[in-house]
């Protein structure tokens, strides 16, 4: 089961808007799926229905409070959501206080609960902290998504070898399943110039693009997905492309 964190330590990137809709891709494929909210922000958590929703949250799971089970609500056909909420930066102290035992629960906990789902996403926050630590410990893959935008790939760069570094001091690997470049604007020869320099520094790493369309902030802004809110739209064209690819190794 490809449990994959989708993160970028920058804002703006595309991370929540990626992992939305590429999870509700997957899912109108009839992948049954799991979304994990690991942002104090919460915007992930808020495509569960309201009468769905409950009060146990990611921090409850962290802190062992709640188990995993309870935190987990059903947000569309074959897609559960484990929502996030504001008090989860304090879940970061009580995860260095407890030490190992909390890093690992998140991981533990998932492996209990492989039997119930085919893919598991993560949804992470801009800034580094011991939560995004737990969530790559139970990740085996990462997805990057990067803005189309100057100094994109010496930020991409320094993120990697940050990653590298600090997945290598915990001895655990999460391999770079693509990098998925954001906000390709073809009316501005610029984005393809971005573009262009990603693809020359990481190679096959550069997956299929996703270009700037209104459909993303206008299906947020009513907490849809791309594919509720116009399936037609060059947005569920391009995530489902990049769906597509995720399939596609499995059965290879």
């Amino acid at each position: 089961m490809p449990r994959i964190s989708i993160l970028n330590f920058k804002g703006g990137t595309g991370k929540t808007t990626l992992s939305i809709n590429l999870a509700d891709a997957l899912a109108r494929q009839g992948k049954r799926m799991l979304l994990i909210d690991t942002d104090l922000q919460r915007n992930t958590s808020s495509i569960i229905p309201e009468e769905q929703r409950g009060q146990t949250t990611l921090t409850q799971v962290l802190k062992g409070e709640a188990h995993f089970a309870d935190a987990i609500y059903p947000a569309r056909t074959n897609l559960d959501v484990l929502p996030s909420d504001n008090e989860l930066d304090t879940t970061s102290n009580h995860i260095v206080a407890t030490g190992p035992r909390a890093y690992y629960l998140l991981r533990n906990a998932i492996k209990k609960a492989e039997a119930s789902y085919d893919y598991i996403i993560f949804d992470h926050s801009p800034s580094y902290s011991p939560v995004t630590e737990s969530a790559l410990l139970a990740s085996d893959q990462m997805l990057i998504p990067c803005e189309l935008a100057p100094f994109a790939v010496t930020g991409l760069l320094e993120m990697i070898n940050k990653l590298t570094e600090t997945l290598g001091g915990l001895d655990h690997e999460v391999s770079i399943a693509g990098i998925v470049p954001f906000k390709l604007d073809q009316r501005y020869t610029m984005t393809e110039r971005y573009l262009t320099s990603l693809q020359k520094k990481f190679g096959e790493l550069i997956i299929h693009p996703v270009r700037t369309d209104a459909t993303f902030s206008r299906a947020q802004s009513v907490k849809e997905t791309i594919y509720e809110y116009d399936p037609r739209s060059k947005a569920a064209e391009d995530i489902t492309t990049i769906a597509n690819l995720l399939l596609g190794r499995e059965a290879a």
